[in-house]
Formats: C-alpha cells, sequence, structure tokens
C-alpha cells in the first residue's frame, strides 16, 4: 500500500455551503478562545496544569482551524481546508488527551479523599 499515493476529493461550493463555513469558523475561534482562557484557569494549579496544558493547544487548534475554514470560504482554496481539517484532528486529539488526564486526575484525587476519610474514621489523627 502506497501511503504517499494522494486522491482527490472534489465539491462545488454554494452559498449555503460557505455561510455555513463561516458560521463553523466563527463558533470554532470563540471555542478556541474560550479553551485557552478554561485552559490558563487551570494552568494556575501546579497539578492541574496536567489538564490545562492539552487543553490550552486543544484550543489554539480549533482557533487555528476556525481560521482556515474562514479562508477557505473566503477564498476557497484547497489548502485552507486541508489546514483547517488537520488542525481538528490535532484539537480533537488534544481534547482526548485532556479528557484522559481529566479522568486520571479525578481517580487520585478520589482515592486521596476516601483515604483521608478512611484514616479519620479509623481513629488516626
Amino acid at each position: 500500500m502506497d501511503i504517499n499515493k494522494t486522491n482527490t476529493i472534489s465539491f462545488q461550493t454554494n452559498e449555503l455551503l460557505i455561510k455555513h463555513m463561516r458560521f463553523i469558523a466563527t463558533m470554532q475561534q470563540v471555542f478556541g478562545v474560550i479553551f485557552i482562557i478554561m485552559g490558563a484557569f487551570a494552568c494556575l494549579g501546579i497539578i492541574t496544569a496536567i489538564i490545562g496544558i492539552p487543553q490550552i493547544i486543544a484550543g489554539v487548534k480549533l482557533f487555528k482551524s476556525g481560521g482556515a475554514f474562514s479562508l477557505a470560504a473566503t477564498l476557497k482554496k484547497e489548502n485552507d481546508i486541508i489546514d483547517a481539517i488537520e488542525n481538528l484532528y490535532s484539537y480533537w486529539k488534544y481534547c482526548l488527551i485532556t479528557f484522559i488526564a481529566s479522568i486520571l486526575f479525578f481517580i487520585v484525587y478520589m482515592i486521596i479523599v476516601i483515604t483521608i476519610i478512611a484514616s479519620y474514621s479509623n481513629g488516626y489523627y
């Protein structure tokens, strides 16, 4: 299997598709900024930075994807749609990393809380 072989996907744009792409671009940029801000707040704690850093990176990727979708809608160049999809792929990858880190952080937190409760209930102060 030749992985360097490229296939062509082509589609025609119409005003409705361009309108939808601009809306998607705007929403991605708005939510990208929100994710960056939430990630920055998560980075205020040393341990929670494990969640905040991938969230900031995901927000940047989503923002870039929105910018590329906007360019694709305006200039109708194939490289812009490729950039949009690649950045959207990276966004989802970093969201998955953030999700897994959040689950692990929650499990460790629950273990610590249960251990503290168990030690107080047994009379160990």
